[in-house]
């Protein structure tokens, strides 16, 4: 019994550092942390991007009536709208696709972007139709 304590003292006195098997343990265990977090972290950023494209709709939207305040008519294509938005801001919708705009007879308008899930969100002068 005398010989195993020596050489258990030997044994944890020479020892330093980690062995490959608790590396190789804390490694899985952050691999599966990380694994659980990945759904809650994405739909957080999905979340992110429907509230930006919401905000920017509302924006373009605003531009819109703007224009037609004081054009009297509502702009042909979204480049006409370059004066009553600020420069060099681009416009996306939460797919980073450009907003859609069409123009309909006498005032009325509509103006599309794509949520990440892929609904279609609508504004035409009036509050957005989709809730976020």
């Amino acid at each position: 019994m005398r010989n195993f304590i020596q050489w258990l003292q030997r044994f944890k006195s020479n020892k330093s550092g980690f062995t490959l098997i608790e590396i190789m343990a804390v490694l899985a265990i952050i691999g599966m942390l990380v694994t659980m977090m990945m759904p809650s972290i994405d739909e957080a950023v999905n979340r992110t991007k429907n509230t930006k494209m919401a905000s920017e709709l509302v924006t373009v939207d605003s531009a819109i009536k703007l224009y037609q305040l004081e054009n009297n008519n509502l702009p042909t294509t979204l480049t006409d709208l370059k004066d009553y938005l600020p420069a060099n801001k681009i416009y996306k919708d939460a797919k980073n696709q450009d907003f859609v705009y069409s123009k309909g007879e006498g005032e009325h308008y509509t103006l599309t972007g794509t949520k990440t899930n892929g609904d279609v969100v609508q504004a035409n002068g009036k509050k957005p139709d989709s809730k976020l």
